[in-house]
């Protein structure tokens, strides 16, 4: 599939970037996909999706600090992709925009962060997640963790699949809407195999 994925902005001392994480290209390259960096500027995102004509839309993530910017363009990203029926994969932040648009709501959780400061805390990056319904195979899986905001009221009309252990939604969907998020990243180390295919099958199948 051609896929259109929206960018990563990323915050040094000396530079504002505005990329795509490398790691994606691999993962998506081994289910056959393609992907294109969806403009921050330059051209409207509705406009870009016409002239692209992508298959289904990624929703990247990836990214330290959740501003009202990067949610206000993500979320015009959304409308447009919703108003052509595109398929949707949100990833980490970017379910985060998919909940907002539903009118959901976040909060601070500082226990599903395993950066600590520029490091990584080994301890903290890994912990399990329960599938709650059929929406794929029931069980106990491993993800990794991230972020330090987890959703705190589903938003209007989405449905959970994941939970972790305290409860907060780590996986969500509406299939009428063809909308699949994950609060974490696949492309990463930690993340059960059997759930990565699980979820990419039903991505494919939106």
């Amino acid at each position: 599939m051609k896929l259109a994925i929206t960018p990563r902005f990323y915050e040094s001392k000396v530079d504002q970037l505005i990329s795509i994480e490398r790691k994606y290209y691999p993962f998506f390259q081994k289910y056959g996909h393609n992907l294109s960096l969806i403009p921050f500027m330059g051209i409207k995102p509705g406009e870009y999706l016409d002239e692209l004509n992508p298959d289904a839309v990624i929703f990247a993530g990836g990214y330290r600090l959740y501003t009202n910017e990067i949610k206000n363009f993500e979320t015009e990203v959304l409308e447009e992709t919703l108003k052509r029926k595109l398929p949707i994969l949100a990833i980490c932040c970017g379910m985060w925009t998919v909940n907002y648009y539903f009118k959901g709501t976040l909060k601070f959780d500082e226990s599903h962060q395993a950066f600590d400061g520029e490091k990584i805390d080994i301890k903290k990056m890994i912990h399990s997640v329960t599938a709650t319904d059929d929406f794929i195979k029931k069980g106990t899986y491993d993800v990794n963790t991230f972020h330090s905001k987890v959703i705190d009221r589903l938003g209007d009309d989405l449905k959970s699949y994941l939970l972790a252990k305290d409860n907060s939604v780590e996986g969500l969907y509406n299939l009428d809407k063809r909308i699949i998020g994950v609060q974490f990243h696949m492309e990463n180390k930690g993340v059960s195999n059997s759930l990565t295919t699980q979820i990419m099958k039903k991505f494919e199948e939106l």
